[in-house]
């Protein structure tokens, strides 16, 4: 008889915690440690879109409601991605359902340090078509995500693709003759064109002529400005072209911040070209364009350090601090670190 009641105590005993469990669990909340106010209707939108391991890691994460709440509806919606979704919308706007299914599809593309400043300088459009399409002057070449800095070097590892500077101005007080056809005007950055008149200015001291007898040949060029003049520079160094030109996307013209001069009376034979060096223009510009904050970009005995030929009569505004470093230590600017110098 003992061994029945005993039998049937334990039995009872299980039911009671059976129908405990069975209550908690009705009323088991879990969102309850969750540490930011949701409605009841945001609530109910959480529980209805994720799952007990993905209101885990909004707990752990500590995800904020105005974080994720916008895009969970968004169909393709993925937690972990809340973060760049957020961070893309806040940059450059767009429709939410266009930002998961960019995020979606092309962050394996991209660093989350770097979201910002690429959708700060490039389109959602200019994204795409760099993703899909690669970039056709080099499979490896990677996008600068910020090309928009005084100190930004190019190389064959590097494109900038089809970025256009924010701040160009149009060259209207210089003598200039552009290499690009048709075109009659020539743009570099605004913050350029006080220190290049200065400097253009300042030359005549080199043979008592306006400008030092000098002419504004290449300010910026565009992406599409390079690709036109891609096949002529091939067949005008068809050895080593990236000596002395580039491919279109990667030329340190379409950052603004170099230009290229030549004196007027260059006939541009070839005996000519090899005394470049040797004129009055380049040694005064050797010796004395650093105290405008210009550095001559591809300097002599650095092929090595910067893959490019010697060009006297090309320039690089760094500002008067970098240019005079770089000119007193003979430096070119791979040998630097500028960022000593940024704001």
């Amino acid at each position: 008889m003992m061994k029945i009641k005993r039998m049937l105590f334990i039995i009872v005993l299980i039911a009671l915690f059976g129908g405990c469990f069975y209550a908690m669990n009705q009323h088991y909340d879990e969102l309850a440690r969750y540490p930011y106010e949701l409605t009841q209707k945001q609530r109910d939108i959480v529980l209805e879109h994720l799952d007990t391991e993905q209101i885990n890691y909004l707990l752990a994460q500590k995800i904020e409601p105005d974080e994720f709440l916008p895009f969970i509806e968004e169909e393709g919606f993925t937690l972990e991605n809340t973060l760049w979704y957020t961070k893309a919308m806040s940059t450059r706007k767009e429709e939410k359902s266009y930002i998961v299914n960019f995020i979606n599809k092309y962050k394996e593309h991209m660093e989350y340090g770097e979201l910002q400043n690429l959708l700060t300088y490039y389109s959602y459009n200019v994204l795409t078509r760099f993703y899909d399409e690669g970039y056709t002057y080099g499979e490896h070449a990677k996008l600068i995500a910020n090309p928009s800095s005084m100190y930004t070097i190019l190389n064959t590892s590097k494109t900038i693709y089809t970025y256009e500077p924010k701040n160009l101005v149009t060259i209207t007080t210089l003598p200039h003759d552009s290499i690009v056809d048709n075109a009659n005007d020539i743009m570099i950055q605004k913050e350029v064109v006080k220190p290049l008149e200065e400097l253009m200015k300042a030359a005549k001291e080199i043979n008592r002529k306006n400008y030092g007898d000098m002419v504004i040949k290449t300010g910026y060029l565009s992406y599409e400005d390079q690709i036109s003049l891609y096949e002529s520079k091939q067949k005008e160094f068809p050895k080593d072209f990236t000596m002395y030109w580039d491919h279109p996307g990667q030329s340190e013209y379409q950052l603004g911040y170099t230009i290229t001069l030549k004196p007027n009376d260059n006939k541009g034979d070839s005996e000519e070209k090899k005394k470049e060096e040797d004129r009055e223009q380049a040694v005064w510009l050797k010796e004395n364009a650093y105290k405008y904050g210009f550095v001559i970009r591809y300097p002599k005995h650095k092929e090595d350090v910067t893959k490019k030929a010697y060009q006297p009569y090309t320039l690089r505004y760094v500002g008067k601090q970098a240019a005079k470093l770089m000119h007193d230590e003979d430096k070119a600017m791979e040998e630097i670190d500028f960022s000593v110098f940024e704001k």
